[in-house]
């Protein structure tokens, strides 16, 4: 039986909204947890609606729930309406060729499976029974067949030898029902009939695309389920109709397929390298075969694909803090220019694009327009004027050379709400993982564990630094760290809390550091390099590296930021762990970590934890969140870690003068 959603992360946020406050005051942890998360939109092949997703935070169930949306683009006073109200995920909504229906992801069956409403409203219908939840799905062009990507029912085999003895886990060595294959099934009156596979035993599929004709299928396969295995990842063909599969591709680092045009023929996903930090580009096959074609190398960046019209191609990209899209063609060009756009879905023919929208001060929202002339129109307002109720103060991006050669670094700075130009304020980093992610110039209310905006209304400058390997400033910044992380990288991060207290901004008694992943090895690293920080906050961090290559679930990162492997150098790998200096550690040191994290396993939060807290020099707290992976999800416990970063840092890094509500 469905339950409906209450929505209260939603409606909380409404009353606010709607209160009409007599003055507007800064953001608490609660206001955040409100929020409403804007996702996924997706065009009508003819252009007339956009679909999209809308999550919130469901503390009644502690869950997320997310439901479809969908809002017509004809008129410019139509209003977007809620297609589902399911208490748990309706997801991923595709349209069918004819723009008539939906299909959508749904965990509203025993596992996840497909469902299908019309644009119109009604009940969803279930569009598939598979016995194992669907990965992936896309229609074929002609709307007569569906295909997807799940595992395959426990053979009898596999259930004796598990009443015999069980199911031990033997490393390298997958189970027959953990490989994920491609299989093909009929689409009659909108619902699936019965399914084969189409991809061979030994290979475990992600990703894959129709021919225009619906005749053939493209799909990538690597020889293992291990991440670890990914770069070993080949595109393949197949006839819709069945038979062998033949290998289309053999680059190096692995790839996937993207699109199949006519025009272009077979588009492809891939670095083209085995190893590394390098762009990842677009190439075009030939469906019978032959070398690719690369289509990208204009653009000195990550290439998303978006959609394809004649020979041009529309992909989206990173530009320093920004994100938008640029078409790559014959006349090659940005179309969206500055600022923060994301997600981009266009029509059948291009025509129209639909996006999410956000600015430091304005949350995410769907966004429409030609694509020959860009005149963007707000098609959604969730989260209401958010501006009219809460104070946020400046959101800049500041910019400093590094100490250790002069390179140019930089960094998106939060200014508490009031801040006056020669204000001396305390500042806490924020510092992004990856270590090839980026901070963005864009609607910032939390960094994940962190609450930016909730520090910068307490009182708080706030620092976002892009260090040498960040994402944005192209291929040849993203590996400025390769072979030495923990090294000029922080002299970067660092130079950044120098140049702000050389322009007056932060106060140099009053700092604090955090940050998640690779932004909490970088904490651990700087808490040993230094004691300016008053205050620290490390999630998921790798402070051992020998230890962490044989933890991790993707030791060959450490093949590409350091080079060899352990047993090869350790004295490299010594030097690059904080934990070879932990008795340097006198900062006060909060440490939160997902129990289930297989990217930075706990062990790695435990082992320096507990070898500050045998030193003593310095207090510290360990909390490990029960069965979260390398992010924690569970809404109470994402309360939990928000709080707990606030009262960590206006404990020991104070805010002179002002009392916290920042909590409630």
């Amino acid at each position: 039986m469905l339950r409906r959603s209450t929505l209260v992360s939603g409606a909380l946020l409404s009353v606010s909204l709607c209160a009409g406050a007599a003055e507007r005051r800064p953001m608490n942890v609660e206001d955040v947890l409100a929020l409403e998360s804007v996702a996924d939109p997706r065009v009508s092949p003819d252009g007339r609606w956009v679909a999209y997703v809308v999550t919130t935070m469901d503390f009644a169930e502690n869950q997320n729930d997310s439901n479809i949306w969908v809002v017509a683009t004809e008129s410019e006073d139509a209003a977007p309406r809620q297609l589902t109200s399911y208490v748990g995920r309706d997801d991923a909504p595709r349209w069918a060729p004819d723009s008539t229906w939906l299909i959508f992801s749904s965990d509203r069956s025993d596992s996840r499976q497909l469902f299908g409403i019309r644009p119109d409203g009604g009940e969803a219908w279930p569009v598939t029974d598979w016995h194992r939840a669907i990965e992936s799905f896309r229609t074929s062009p002609d709307g007569t067949m569906l295909g997807f990507v799940s595992k395959p029912e426990t053979s009898d085999a596999l259930q004796a030898f598990e009443k015999e003895r069980g199911r031990p886990v033997v490393w390298g060595e997958p189970f027959q029902d953990e490989w994920s294959y491609l299989w093909l099934a009929p689409i009659e009156d909108r619902r699936a009939g019965e399914a084969r596979r189409v991809s061979a035993d030994g290979v475990f599929v992600s990703r894959f695309v129709f021919s225009p004709d619906s005749s053939s299928l493209a799909f990538d396969g690597r020889p293992s389920p291990a991440l670890r295995t990914r770069a070993d990842t080949d595109v393949f063909v197949v006839p819709a109709t069945g038979g062998p599969a033949r290998q289309l591709t053999d680059m190096s680092g692995g790839e996937s397929p993207v699109a199949w045009t006519e025009s272009l023929g077979i588009v492809i996903a891939g670095s083209g390298e085995a190893l590394g930090t390098f762009n990842r580009k677009l190439w075009t096959v030939p469906p019978e075969g032959g070398e690719p074609t690369l289509i990208s190398g204009a653009l000195d960046e990550n290439a998303s694909f978006v959609a394809a019209a004649g020979d041009d191609v529309y992909v989206e990209r990173a530009r320093r803090t920004g994100r938008g899209l640029s078409r790559l063609g014959a006349v090659s060009a940005d179309i969206t220019g500055a600022g923060y756009a994301s997600g981009f879905s266009m029509s059948r023919d291009a025509s129209v694009l639909a996006y999410v929208y956000e600015a430091g001060d304005a949350p995410p929202n769907v966004y429409f327009s030609r694509t020959d002339a860009l005149q963007p129109r707000r098609l959604t307002r969730h989260n209401g004027d958010v501006g009219e109720v809460f104070l946020f103060g400046e959101q800049r991006v500041e910019s400093w050379k590094s100490r250790a050669d002069g390179e140019l670094i930089e960094g998106v700075l939060n200014l508490p709400p009031g801040y006056r130009d020669g204000d001396s304020v305390p500042l806490l980093l924020v510092i992004h993982g990856g270590p090839s992610g980026v901070s963005s110039d864009r609607f910032s209310p939390r960094r994940g564990a962190y609450p930016v905006q909730v520090f910068a209304g307490m009182g708080y400058a706030v620092l976002q630094p892009n260090y040498r390997g960040s994402t944005g400033y192209g291929e040849r910044f993203r590996g400025l760290n390769r072979g030495d992380i923990s090294g000029r990288d922080w002299v970067d991060i660092d130079s950044g809390v120098d140049a702000l207290v050389e322009r007056g901004i932060a106060d140099p008694e009053r700092l604090g550091i955090m940050g998640w992943s690779f932004g909490g090895h970088h904490t651990f690293w700087g808490i040993t390099q230094t004691e300016r920080f008053k205050a620290a906050s490390a999630g998921a961090g790798a402070n051992d590296l020998i230890s962490m290559y044989s933890q991790t679930d993707l030791p060959e990162f450490y093949h590409t930021y350091l080079g060899p492997k352990p047993w090869e150098d350790f004295t490299l790998y010594e030097e690059r762990s904080a934990y070879r200096f932990v008795d340097n550690v006198t900062t006060p040191l909060l440490i939160q970590v997902g129990e289930r994290d297989e990217r930075v396993p706990a062990e790695q939060s435990i082992q320096f934890y507990e070898a500050v807290r045998a030193i003593g020099k310095a207090p510290t707290t360990l909390v490990v969140y029960p069965g979260q992976p390398h992010g924690v999800r569970e809404p109470r416990l994402v309360r939990d870690l928000l709080l707990r970063n606030v009262e960590w840092f206006s404990r020991w890094v104070p805010v002179a003068g002002r009392a916290s509500d920042a909590g409630s």
